[in-house]
């Protein structure tokens, strides 16, 4: 019987798989570096990306606490709004500026803690306001009491930044598998919504759909989203190309999904899967099929139930 072994191959790993989602469909992928070390210094050219000098006409900015303090305080206000900026080896040094975070949240960004590598906050300009956030509250107490448990917090602010990230430098359509009461699909809409994209998402629940398309409504994000009552295994997603994709259904029949997705993945779909640690047993053939050809994936706890995030290069 073969067995996985699931490695943090750390930040080097997961900028490789973001630049690859990119470099694949012709965007030249630009990296800025505002710190020095050993996890940063070079890491732009060795994933294939370009290296700039200035953080303003980049995709990616790789800093630290050390260089932050070194940065005027205007630096963040000139970022552009889907640019991602990650903090490497943060859990170590956040002592040194313990309200770090919080000014940043105050400057207009949403961040994600990534425990990879030290660990590491990855930031962008949040495009959503106070009416959206308490929806999400909503939504989420919603699903504690009566199901499916939603996603953390720190998860689902992930899937929007990677969603923006991705689907502001190339076109195509952001599907779920796993709609539950919508939590996570009201992140992966109001991306859609900045960026010009759609997203799809499939439930066999229709009570839960019915829920989630109200929320959405409340909103007025319906227009980015359609959501499907059926059964992901078997549906046809007819011309559209898939960019990105986020799994979070039964956990066994992840493999059938993906085999269901794969002929209308888009080379480069950015693929993440929820659950993959916490029910690594069940979920094994979905793991077996994405850490290997033609897929690179990374495994990462942005909540105790783990993330896979994987790209799809195909041959």
């Amino acid at each position: 019987m073969s067995t996985i072994t699931l490695v943090h191959d750390g930040i080097p790993r997961f900028i490789e798989i973001l630049v690859e989602s990119l470099k694949i469909a012709g965007y030249r992928v630009k990296v800025a570096s505002i710190a020095e070390g050993d996890v940063i210094e070079g890491l732009g050219k060795a994933v294939g990306a370009e290296e700039v000098s200035s953080p303003d006409k980049a995709d990616i900015i790789l800093g630290d606490m050390r260089s932050l303090d070194r940065t005027p305080t205007d630096f963040v206000e000139k970022l552009g709004s889907n640019s991602l900026l990650m903090i490497s080896n943060i859990i170590a040094s956040i002592n040194q500026r313990p309200e770090l975070l919080k000014e940043l949240g105050l400057a207009g960004f949403t961040k994600s803690l990534l425990p990879i590598d030290g660990g590491a906050a990855l930031l962008t300009k949040r495009g959503y306001g106070v009416n959206f956030f308490r929806k999400t509250v909503e939504v989420y107490r919603e699903s504690f009491i009566h199901g499916p448990n939603p996603i953390d917090y720190n998860t689902a602010t992930l899937l929007y930044i990677l969603a923006k990230f991705l689907t502001t430098r190339r076109r195509g359509v952001i599907v779920e598998v796993g709609t539950g009461r919508g939590f996570s699909t009201l992140w992966l809409a109001h991306a859609a919504k900045e960026t010009g994209s759609h997203v799809i998402s499939i439930d066999n629940k229709c009570d839960r759909v019915d829920y989630a398309r109200n929320a959405l409504r409340s909103l007025d994000l319906e227009k980015y989203t359609e959501i499907v009552c059926t059964d992901a295994r078997s549906y046809v997603h007819g011309d559209k190309d898939i960019v990105y994709v986020f799994i979070d259904g039964k956990k066994d029949e992840y493999h059938k999904y993906l085999e269901a997705l794969e002929p209308y993945l888009q080379p480069g779909a950015l693929l993440l899967a929820h659950n993959t640690l916490s029910d690594a047993h069940v979920i094994k053939p979905y793991i077996e099929k994405v850490y290997k050809k033609p897929y690179k994936s990374t495994t990462i706890m942005t909540d105790p139930k783990g993330l896979t995030i994987s790209v799809y290069i195909p041959q």
